[in-house]
């Protein structure tokens, strides 16, 4: 194949920015699938696949999957940062950095890896706290990080930049990390960089647990921070939930309803039975032991860090990605994504939410450009108190939860799932009663039935075990499905204002560009495609088998129903007889529709 040298060059560069000839958007609107194409375009007859900007409709990007477009996003990411390493602030700064990352095995810890190695390749060093994990060495758990999809394009760029990538074996849970002597003296000697995403993200965490790698694990990072000699600019990451109690919640650090060092001392001789049954009391108005950890953490950073170059960033509800590297790119069912293909495979198809709920999705690309701004700024700036950066897409107000199903319903009709088990199909509802009575006609049934069948094919039974593991998941998401809150982005907005033009295009965190019914589109294909590693190839026979199952919903449900009205009415002469007509109608009529169907198949 062709090397993507030899791709033909851009005619000229804006603003740095390379464009095709008579183009009218730039790379960022091109990658974003936001292009139009110029008048002189359109008189020399390409395909855009779509109509024109005038006639009101958005045209369709080619696909990405493409092995010439692949190369083409490659060449892009050379020829920018050939044209803007020298004017960018932040590559500069990060030149001859070595930096520090806890959770690089994690959904954000792997978008950060790969965007600092590809748009900052003079990087001196990258230390990742990786520990042993189900029998799989260190060693391992990183190549197996580094071969993913996610580093396709660095790699082409840079082949060689795993050699700026070691692992240090280590455990949050552990004093000092689990640091061997020699990697922590190494990290005191040459560590600029801090960025700390560890963290527990499961809602249901047991408290102690949660306060061990939430809270105490802080603690021990400031004290291996506090010995760093070269030490510039320290992010943690928190989320925009931790005080979710609040309706209206400032970047600002607020004070914990319960001292985090009384707490931390009781986790260390407490019964665990006892520690459990006081978790609701203790937690009071959070609903869950994640957002209270956080909120315990971030207070544990005002008292103990106010000597470092600290600051927080706190996203919402993280998502796939949006632009970078690979649009739709997820590998984790965390949030939406477990949603995506629950429904998708037709396991999931109601839940307690509001439609008019603000759903604050933030795409993990946007979290990651935005942590590395922010270390720059706080190694550059120093300000004197502890920053904090809400990472969120609510205080745009487009998108909410019944348009999440929306776009999301109509995206998996195209992006079909395999082996789903029933049509796609979310609903919303605040009514409880009308939640459960949902939920056992749709879900609960139908899995006892494929259950039953499991057993006489002679196979085990999985689909009940299956649907209550789904509900248990989702109810975690009902505080956040039914409620909204405001984020004010001051300091993001300030922070933008602050970074050069180049700057804000490689390290995009600016969301008004936003077209979420394609975001919508990509993340039900890098579900399919990266998360369930399932062959595009295959989607059309998918999207028939979806057909196959909506036909067979239909009778279903017409069946029900003629069996209600059959019990309730068949008493009746004058009813029998209405009934008995309407069946021949539509035994007519079904029985058409089946002849034709085999005549098309034949």
């Amino acid at each position: 194949s062709r090397s993507p040298a030899r791709l033909p060059a851009p005619t000229y560069f804006r603003h740095g920015m390379p464009m095709y000839p008579s183009y009218s958007r730039r790379y960022d609107d091109y990658m974003g699938g936001n292009y139009y194409p110029s008048a002189a375009d359109r008189s020399n007859g390409h395909d855009y696949r779509g109509r024109d900007r005038e006639r009101g409709t958005r045209l369709t990007p080619p696909s990405t999957s493409g092995r010439y477009n692949r190369r083409l996003r490659v060449f892009f990411s050379v020829a920018i940062m050939s044209a803007s390493t020298e004017a960018s602030a932040i590559i500069e700064y990060f030149k001859r950095k070595s930096i520090f990352i806890t959770g690089a095995t994690g959904f954000i810890g792997k978008q950060l890896v790969e965007k600092l190695v590809r748009s900052c390749p003079d990087i001196e060093h990258i230390y990742l706290l990786v520990r042993p994990k189900r029998g799989h060495a260190v060693k391992d758990r990183v190549k197996e990080l580094l071969s993913s999809p996610l580093f396709n394009t660095v790699r082409e760029m840079h082949p060689n930049f795993d050699d700026k990538i070691s692992a240090l074996q280590g455990d949050i849970l552990d004093p000092n990390f689990g640091l061997s002597p020699a990697d922590e003296n190494l990290l005191i000697e040459q560590c600029q960089v801090v960025f700390h995403s560890a963290a527990t993200v499961r809602f249901q965490e047991p408290l102690r647990l949660a306060i061990q790698m939430n809270v105490a694990s802080v603690k021990k990072l400031l004290a291996l921070c506090h010995k760093m000699k070269k030490l510039q600019s320290i992010v943690h990451v928190s989320t925009a939930y931790a005080n979710c109690n609040r309706n209206d919640v400032a970047e600002m650090i607020y004070p914990p309803p319960i001292q985090p060092a009384k707490l931390l001392e009781a986790s260390e001789w407490m019964d665990d039975h006892v520690f459990d049954a006081l978790t609701n009391k203790i937690i009071s108005d959070r609903p869950n032991t994640y957002t209270f950890t956080k909120a315990l953490a971030e207070y544990i950073l005002s008292q103990e860090a106010k000597d470092l170059p600290l600051a927080i960033i706190r996203p919402s509800i993280v998502g796939s990605s949006w632009r970078e590297p690979i649009p739709g790119w997820v590998d984790n069912y965390n949030g939406p994504s477990g949603l995506v293909v629950a429904t998708g495979k037709g396991m999931l198809r109601t839940m307690l939410g509001s439609n008019n709920a603000i759903a604050d999705i933030v795409p993990v690309d946007v979290c990651v450009n935005m942590m590395i701004c922010i270390a720059w700024y706080t190694a550059v700036k120093q300000p004197k108190n502890i920053p904090v950066y809400h990472c969120c897409t609510g205080h745009l107000g487009t998108l909410t939860w019944g348009k999440v199903a929306e776009y999301g319903l109509h995206h998996l009709a195209t992006n079909s799932l395999e082996n789903a088990i029933s049509y796609p199909h979310l609903q919303f509802t605040e009514n409880r009663f009308r939640y459960h009575y949902l939920r056992v006609l749709q879900e609960v049934i139908p899995a006892f039935i494929l259950d039953c069948y499991m057993r006489v094919v002679g196979r085990k039974p999985m689909f009940i075990k299956l649907s209550d593991r789904i509900y248990k998941s989702v109810r975690t998401l009902d505080f956040f499905t039914s409620h909204s809150w405001l984020f004010p982005n001051d300091n993001s907005v300030f922070l933008q204002n602050e970074m050069s033009d180049i700057d804000q295009k490689i390290f995009c965190f600016d969301l008004k560009d936003l077209d979420w019914f394609q975001y919508w589109n990509n993340y039900c294909m890098g579900a399919k495609q990266y998360l369930l590693r399932e062959d595009v190839s295959r989607t059309s026979k998918c999207i028939k088998r979806y057909k196959r199952l909506k036909r067979l919903q239909n009778i279903l449900y017409f069946t029900a129903i003629a069996f209600i009205i059959k019990s309730i009415f068949f008493k009746s002469f004058k009813f029998r007889r209405i009934f008995v007509i309407l069946f021949r109608i539509m035994f007519f009529a079904l029985s058409a529709i089946a002849r034709k169907i085999g005549l098309q198949r034949e």
